[in-house]
């Protein structure tokens, strides 16, 4: 084993000494490329979910073991499947029992930065033509409400730079809107 010494000046965080690149220099062979890794090595899992197919809970590891626990709840009639993998319940779903990807919230028009006169009006159509829209500004929420006819219209006479949430039911992903507006 080969031991290293770094001085105190080292650290400090940002230094870098005179000439350095920050980048070390290849000793040896070139590094190998790593694959994916075998499906074998990926974790097995148990999503849970609703009837619609809204995970609602994902257990990554019990003592009694994955199989065990698979039969428990098919005996108590918890709707579930054993799943290879990792799952993100905001962008997945299950299908037919299959974990697959949420449906995209679909925005026609021109997202676009607007004066911030109250006048500039955005307007973007929006499907599924009902979801919830949060205005947020600098990290607080300064708007909400329940669209139902797919039209999303916008205007504001405070500039900044605003973060528009769609938020459709189930099973469509969340989506942002960034949208700057300019003093007029």
């Amino acid at each position: 084993m080969t031991g290293v010494t770094l001085d105190a000046a080292w650290a400090v965080a940002g230094y870098m000494p005179a000439g350095g690149d920050g980048q070390a220099a290849l000793v040896g062979t070139a590094p190998e490329t790593v694959e994916e890794p075998a499906a074998a090595s990926k974790p097995k899992v148990i999503v849970r979910h609703d009837d619609n197919g809204m995970i609602t809970a994902v257990t990554l590891q019990v003592e009694i073991g994955m199989d065990v626990l698979s039969e428990r709840y098919a005996e108590m009639g918890i709707p579930h499947i054993l799943y290879d993998g990792e799952v993100d319940i905001a962008d997945a779903w299950v299908k037919d029992g299959q974990v697959v990807p949420k449906l995209d919230v679909e925005i026609s028009g021109e997202v676009r930065s607007v004066k911030a006169d109250g006048e500039d009006l955005l307007e973007l159509a929006v499907a599924p033509a009902e979801f919830d829209a949060t205005v947020v500004l600098d990290g607080a929420m300064v708007h909400s409400e329940h669209v139902t006819d797919g039209k999303l219209e916008f205007s504001v006479d405070h500039p900044g730079s605003y973060a528009i949430f769609v938020v459709p039911a189930h099973p469509y992903r969340v989506r942002r809107l960034d949208v700057e507006a300019i003093a007029p």
